[in-house]
């Protein structure tokens, strides 16, 4: 059931991703398309992990997923940098209040823990059955 979740959430998240990236209209930079990447990596492996019960394939998409998260929050962090660079005190959480405020972009980092920590509870299910 967990690995379900997280399959959902994954790609739900894919899309809601997706729509982001293309109304940015933008130059996007480099992380944003590894972040992209990684997200359609991670769910490769998750989708054969499903289809073979196997926990290293578990672990391994959950390392991607892992991976992809960092390169979500580091993409979060430069581009509210870009806007405010000369602020001051904890720019992560700032970072983090500015994404609240865009219904879009919070539904997309929100979603993010939906898949994550299901996906860390497969994981761990699958290396416990094994």
């Amino acid at each position: 059931m967990t690995a379900t979740i997280a399959l959902a959430g994954w790609v739900v998240n894919i899309l809601l991703g997706l729509v982001l990236l293309f109304r940015a209209r933008r130059h996007m930079p480099p992380l944003a398309y590894y972040h992209l990447v990684t997200a359609f990596v991670g769910l490769g492996l998750w989708i054969a992990f499903m289809a073979t019960d196997s926990a290293a394939l578990a672990w391994a998409g959950f390392a991607v997923l892992t991976l992809h998260n960092t390169f979500g929050d580091r993409l979060r962090m430069k581009g509210w940098r870009q806007r405010n660079p000369t602020a001051q005190g904890n720019a992560y959480f700032k970072a983090v209040l500015y994404t609240a405020k865009r219904p879009l972009p919070a539904v997309h980092a929100m979603i993010s823990g939906v898949v994550f920590f299901p996906a860390l509870a497969a994981a761990l299910i699958s290396s416990w059955g094994a």
